[in-house]
């Protein structure tokens, strides 16, 4: 389908659809430059049309700081999950007598409560260092529990 541009309303004109006022800058653009011109626009770039030619601009990165932030607080919610269910396990082995797995749980729930201030995760610059170094850290504190509270980090899907 033929389709016209008009860069002062930056709006596209089908050819086939009669128009009462249309904009004296209209031109004609290939079916390929319209689709690519409202895919960029829909990724949150831009576009614009040099003597006629496509020019796109891609939408600029999400800064680092904010991907970071959004993912450290899906963290925290699995965080919560393992932290809760180790209350109740490290609850039923203090009930029990059990000293050495609750003095395991109480260290493990602290270096939980610390997971997404760490030095390995504070030192992350990127988002595949970040989630390795908070799976990593996940792993390194469920290898501290008895097998019975590593269950915690099991149900919550943070160890392989």
């Amino acid at each position: 389908m033929a389709v016209r541009y008009s860069p002062s309303t930056g709006f596209f004109y089908p050819v086939n659809i009669e128009y009462q006022d249309i904009p004296s800058d209209v031109f004609e653009v290939s079916e390929a430059d319209h689709l690519a011109a409202h895919t960029v626009r829909a990724s949150g770039g831009s576009f614009k049309f040099v003597k006629g030619a496509l020019r796109i601009t891609p939408a600029p990165a999400i800064p680092y700081g904010q991907v970071c932030a959004a993912y450290l607080d899906t963290v925290r919610a699995r965080r919560d999950g393992i932290l809760n269910r180790l209350a109740g396990i490290g609850f039923a082995a203090m009930a029990s007598g059990d000293a050495a797995t609750a003095q395991a749980i109480a260290t493990a729930r602290t270096c939980l409560l610390d997971i997404t201030i760490c030095a390995t995760v504070a030192a992350a610059q990127d988002m595949d260092a970040l989630q390795a170094a908070v799976s990593a850290e996940f792993q390194r504190i469920a290898d501290t529990l008895p097998q019975e509270a590593r269950r915690a980090f099991d149900d919550a899907g943070s160890t392989q």
